[in-house]
């Protein structure tokens, strides 16, 4: 399913619907350094998340006057986490958009929930279960690929490790795009160091990592053919 990338850093952030999902994403936003509005209708999860959240709320978020009254719009990204109630989440999705928040995110619990969202026009879609179903098959049958991740139809971005007879080679002996069919956008050495524009002469060190992108069936080929 296609979705749109925001164009900017996330800074002010708002979740509506603190489950599990939602309680993670308040979690990970606020160690980011964003200012997270974290929002539920359910006073005793706003309590468990206040000491990872910059303000908290208890409403309905189903109703548009308790979205006006939070600002909702006032925020960069709003993000509907809301767990099992599909209409709600439908019905909140709509509203955001119809008061025109800037980027939508929306959790769906299947592809027809999904679906309904990216007509209503969110921008970016999330089905937790499917997402995290898919990255645990590819670690399994790629396991030289540390993270994959496919940023538009068919093509993807993918962390590997320098493989063994790659060490103290440099990339243009290595001619990896043309072997491979895949593109070396970034070496990080064994330090943490980010070479962010890798020139044919970078010898690749023991420890070092690649950030390759290219077409997923090449990176997946990539992966096969490391030792």
């Amino acid at each position: 399913m296609d979705n749109n990338l925001p164009k900017s850093n996330m800074k002010q952030v708002a979740v509506l619907g603190l489950g599990r999902f939602g309680t993670e994403v308040t979690k990970a936003l606020y160690s980011y350094g964003c200012e997270v509005l974290a929002v539920d209708e359910n006073e005793e999860k706003t309590y468990e998340v206040a000491d990872f959240a910059t303000h908290t709320v208890t409403t309905n978020v189903a109703e548009e006057s308790n979205l006006k009254t939070i600002g909702i719009t006032d925020f960069d990204t709003v993000i509907i986490a809301i767990g099992d109630n599909i209409q709600a989440s439908i019905i909140t999705a709509l509203i955001c958009k119809e008061m025109g928040v800037n980027y939508i995110v929306a959790k769906a619990q299947n592809s027809k929930h999904a679906k309904v969202l990216k007509k209503i026009g969110v921008d970016y879609v999330v089905i937790p279960e499917a997402d995290t179903a898919v990255k645990t098959a590819r670690l399994l049958t790629h396991p030289k690929i540390n993270d994959l991740i496919e940023i538009a139809a068919g093509y993807g971005l993918a962390e590997i490790e320098v493989p063994k007879e790659w060490i103290g080679k440099p990339l243009i002996e290595l001619d990896i795009r043309n072997r491979y069919a895949v593109n070396v956008l970034i070496v990080i050495n064994k330090k943490g160091e980010v070479n962010a524009n890798p020139y044919g002469a970078t010898v690749l060190e023991e420890g070092s990592k690649l950030i390759v992108g290219g077409n997923m069936d090449d990176i997946g080929a990539l992966s096969s053919r490391m030792s």
